[in-house]
């Protein structure tokens, strides 16, 4: 058997297991068991496949109609150009978060070095240690928190094998709870879905941390609490990045106006042209936000 014909059968397969985006798990599990990257998948069609490895292709094919997340079974997911470690401990790095890094990462162009960048519920790394490889010349203090304890220790090692030399600090605590200073960015992507939403979820979703899903019985009530955390503590900031449900986005408008009407408030939308993110900045930045499809609030 070749690459071609395992592509296919992996695909009809995944697909009468009813997998969402069939023919790319099946591109993704060959280039796993292979160590080859999309052009030298495509470039090499009529490569045979071993018996072992396809014996280790139907083993993974096999767990993934358990509707098992690839990411898990692979134990890793790529975002935003980094491969992040990942297992059940930590929520899958979703494509839509990228706009977050993306968001940051052109505010951060214009700042001198020697700040710092708190993450609540830092997850697997990928927003901290995707900041941390586009930035490492930057002077930059990362600090992360995270109620997960075994969270905490794979974020750690994702971030420092992307940049070794990364100044990263983590807490493990809830949201903000004891944490103090002045922050350039706060940046977050909580969880927020609704006990409604929660009942419904795809089977996949079943596998990922609940509490790195559930935001409450509305879905809004983790963002909530940290916009009144920060409004109440004596954390200060100068850009709040956090991504949000779509249907939260009028709750979570009045709330942001309500306890930060001196500030520059900003709803960013997703490749589905979803209100995805808030941001909420000290500053007036609406030319760094050109690339984005915004609207000011």
């Amino acid at each position: 058997m070749n690459i071609s014909q395992l592509i296919i059968q992996n695909k009809l397969q995944l697909e009468h297991g009813k997998i969402e985006e069939a023919q790319l798990e099946s591109e993704l599990i060959i280039m796993h068991i292979l160590d080859l990257d999309k052009s030298d998948l495509l470039l090499n069609p009529n490569k045979n496949i071993t018996k072992q490895q396809i014996k280790i292709n139907n083993s993974i094919i096999k767990k993934r109609l358990k509707r098992i997340p690839l990411a898990y079974i692979l134990n890793y997911k790529y975002f935003y150009k980094s491969k992040f470690f990942t297992n059940e401990s930590v929520l899958i790095p979703r494509q839509e978060t990228e706009i977050l890094v993306e968001i940051c990462s052109n505010l951060i162009k214009n700042e001198n070095s020697n700040f710092k960048i708190l993450e609540i519920g830092i997850g697997s790394g990928a927003i901290t240690g995707s900041l941390a490889n586009l930035f490492p010349s930057k002077k930059i203090e990362y600090i992360a928190t995270d109620i997960n304890v075994n969270s905490l220790q794979i974020a750690k090692n994702n971030i420092l094998a992307i940049n070794k030399s990364t100044n990263l600090n983590l807490v493990h605590n809830d949201l903000l709870k004891g944490i103090k200073g002045n922050y350039k960015f706060i940046i977050s992507n909580p969880p927020y879905l609704s006990i409604e939403e929660m009942k419904n979820i795809k089977a996949e979703l079943k596998f990922e941390p609940r509490e790195a899903l559930h935001g409450g019985i509305e879905g809004h009530e983790v963002c909530e609490n940290i916009l009144i955390q920060l409004a109440e503590s004596t954390v200060e900031f100068e850009n709040l990045i956090l991504e949000i449900n779509p249907t939260s986005t009028q709750y979570l408008i009045k709330i942001m106006k309500r306890l930060f009407q001196s500030y520059f408030k900003y709803v960013i939308k997703d490749y589905n042209n979803q209100n995805r993110f808030i941001l909420i900045t000290q500053k007036e930045v609406s030319q760094y936000l050109n690339k984005f499809n915004y609207c000011p609030n």
